[in-house]
């Protein structure tokens, strides 16, 4: 990591998110240790920085941001609050840092090597050539200004999409100069890492009432997977299968910035509720509705399992106690939803299509995944058959590869799951945590995603999420319970090294292969003409993607990869269309943009091509030299504004 901007990173993280979470839980007189009130205090000021800067984001007023937030940051220092702990035991705590020292580096290492020059070639892996580009995209165009329009399908609102973690890096960018390339694939990746971790420790601390609660929920976050290395082990491929059972474990949200956000936001909601059920304090209660209004933004997953659960327990409290704390927290959590919601929703076609039973089926019979083909053909005769028993047994082992396969050694957990149910209507908490992580298993069973089918297995994080802290406390338990030293070490050797596999097999596969994309030096010498020499309000049309060019080479040109929006992340202009997944996955419909991008690049016909030109609107034509159009554009009035061995930047007269 460059400490050239590290080190400046920290400081306004500092001065941004820590102080002004800090000082509202000290003026409030929370009953929390420094800790609890320093990391919850930064996860509760990013996100007021974030709001405040949506704000001031659609007044276009976003210049103010940085010297408001100067100026408070200034005023809680002098009000001398803040103070460190007279005693900092680093040696009773070596152990709790080493975990997250590890678990930190871990997250990172499949991320941070994304988005560095390597021999002036900027690579990718993963799919951060795809997903990283979206976002630098997306947070140029915050950086514009209100309205917000789609980088990469210009002229039109952006809808349907959680930007909301795309904000602070924004104005991090635009106001402090940090590079995008530095903030979305190494600094703030490193702060959500450090925030998932320290969320999750105090929440098991707080439910588990014990440290090493805490510690084993470090542990789920960070390093537990699947059971995927099983069958990825018999099958001869070697340890991997991250996501074969469809849900991917937490540590990959590393990855998506919108996920790992959400993940923190809904273990502190549930950290606040859970005080706030014991003492109904109204910074706490202000807190939770925060932290629960602005999941819609972040992710609609995150939002549809919390508000769906705490609706029946809010139910539930009406009928148990004729209170209405809870319904009345939904109210004003669901009225900053919509506020935040609204003006980027589009009503297209249903978000969520029934058809149930799509994933269990998928992992059966799929090649990459069991590939059980014995098991589809038996239960399809045993439905001609008529014979339900087997077929009824047939789902019902489909189902348990899908709840085990998905949990890893997490299952543990369903000793303490067990018990929350028994008490559930006893405790508000425990039937919300019940509700929530059930709602979060079902919703996958029954229903796909527009777009992208296998969108809906993102319910599965909050419920492997969830699961991990009931997996933590059972241990916790457990190992207290196991008096003979050596049995308890056993124990807990056993625990780690069924759990850990598919991580290791995740930075395995990463490292073991080269590049997944570049962005070569000339092309980004390209795009750098076209950021510094061009009025930002142009829109580029590029060349449609080609899925059958394949030139080879061990790391491809990232427009023979796959098509992204990396583009318009690094010319910072919009561009007529690219990246049809996410454009497809957010409801618009794209199709006569595609038509008139094959027309323009591929017919022969100069009239034809001069004709879409101008229907199109656009401003420049961008292309490596592989995709050039048929038709000389000089020929039928372009002028030619960059050129180099690779790349040809066209303006249109």
């Amino acid at each position: 990591m460059n400490l050239v901007w590290f080190l400046p990173f920290l400081l306004f993280g500092f001065l941004f998110f820590t102080l002004p979470g800090f000082f509202l839980f000290e003026k409030a007189k929370i009953n929390q240790t420094f800790w609890q009130k320093f990391f919850f205090g930064t996860i509760t000021g990013y996100l007021l920085f974030t709001l405040v800067s949506y704000l001031f984001v659609v007044l276009n007023l976003d210049f103010l941001i940085i010297p408001i937030f100067v100026l408070m940051s200034i005023y809680f220092l002098k009000s001398r609050f803040f103070k460190l702990p007279k005693k900092i035991k680093l040696k009773k705590n070596l152990f709790i840092l080493s975990v997250f020292a590890v678990g930190i580096i871990g997250q990172l290492a499949v991320i941070a090597p994304s988005g560095q020059k390597v021999n002036g070639e900027l690579l990718f892996w993963s799919s951060h050539g795809h997903d990283g580009t979206w976002h630098i995209a997306l947070s140029n165009e915050i950086q514009k200004g209100f309205p917000l329009q789609n980088p990469e399908f210009a002229g039109e609102r952006l809808v349907n999409y959680h930007m909301l973690s795309d904000i602070a890096p924004a104005m991090f960018n635009k106001h402090l100069k940090i590079p995008s390339l530095e903030l979305y694939f190494r600094l703030f990746p490193f702060l959500y890492s450090l925030l998932l971790g320290a969320s999750a420790y105090f929440l098991g601390q707080k439910i588990g009432k014990a440290r090493s609660a805490g510690i084993w929920s470090i542990f789920f976050v960070y390093f537990a997977g699947s059971f995927g290395y099983i069958v990825t082990l018999l099958q001869n491929r070697g340890i991997g299968g991250e996501s074969l059972f469809w849900g991917s474990q937490i540590q990959s949200s590393i990855g998506n910035p919108p996920f790992i956000v959400a993940n923190i936001i809904v273990i502190s909601f549930l950290y606040f509720f859970l005080q706030l059920q014991k003492k109904r304090e109204r910074i706490i209660f202000f807190v939770c509705s925060l932290l629960l209004g602005s999941l819609a933004v972040l992710k609609i997953y995150a939002a549809i399992v919390l508000f769906g659960s705490l609706s029946i327990v809010g139910l539930w409290q009406i009928i148990k106690s004729k209170t209405v704390w809870i319904l009345a927290m939904i109210f004003i959590a669901g009225i900053l939803s919509l506020v935040l919601f609204l003006p980027y929703y589009s009503k297209t076609s249903s978000f969520l299509i029934f058809q149930p039973w799509w994933h269990v089926r998928t992992i059966i019979v799929e090649p990459s995944r069991l590939n059980w083909i014995d098991h589809e053909l038996r239960r399809q005769t045993y439905i001609f058959e008529h014979n339900w028993k087997r077929v009824i047994f047939l789902e019902s082992v489909g189902l348990l590869i899908f709840f085990f396969g998905n949990l890893g050694i997490r299952f543990i957990g369903l000793w303490q799951f067990g018990k929350y149910i028994k008490n559930s209507l006893k405790d508000y908490f425990k039937l919300t945590f019940v509700i929530a992580t059930s709602l979060a298993f079902i919703f996958p069973l029954l229903f796909l995603q527009r777009g992208v089918a296998g969108g809906t297995a993102n319910f599965l994080q909050y419920f492997i999420l969830l699961f991990g802290f009931a997996a933590a406390i059972t241990i916790s338990e457990l190992t207290e319970k196991i008096t003979n030293k050596f049995k308890r070490l056993f124990f807990i050797f056993l625990i780690v090294i069924l759990a850990i596999p598919t991580q290791v097999g995740l930075l395995r596969e990463f490292y073991s292969r080269p590049a997944f994309a570049r962005i070569s030096k000339l092309e980004l010498e390209a795009l750098d003409f076209i950021s510094k020499n061009t009025n930002e309000e142009m829109v580029v049309l590029t060349p449609p993607y080609n899925q059958y060019l394949n030139l080879g080479g061990t790391t491809p040109h990232i427009w023979d990869w796959f098509d992204t929006a990396y583009v318009a992340a690094f010319s910072s202009r919009r561009t007529f269309f690219d990246d049809y997944e996410q454009v497809d996955i957010m409801g618009y419909d794209f199709k006569e943009r595609l038509e008139a991008k094959n027309k323009i690049f591929n017919s022969e016909s100069a009239e034809v091509v001069k004709n879409e030109i101008t229907s199109t609107r656009v401003d420049l034509v961008y292309f490596p030299k592989p995709l050039s159009p048929k038709v000389d554009l000089k020929s039928i009035g372009l002028i030619k504004l960059f050129e180099n061995p690779e790349i040809e930047v066209w303006k249109v007269n």
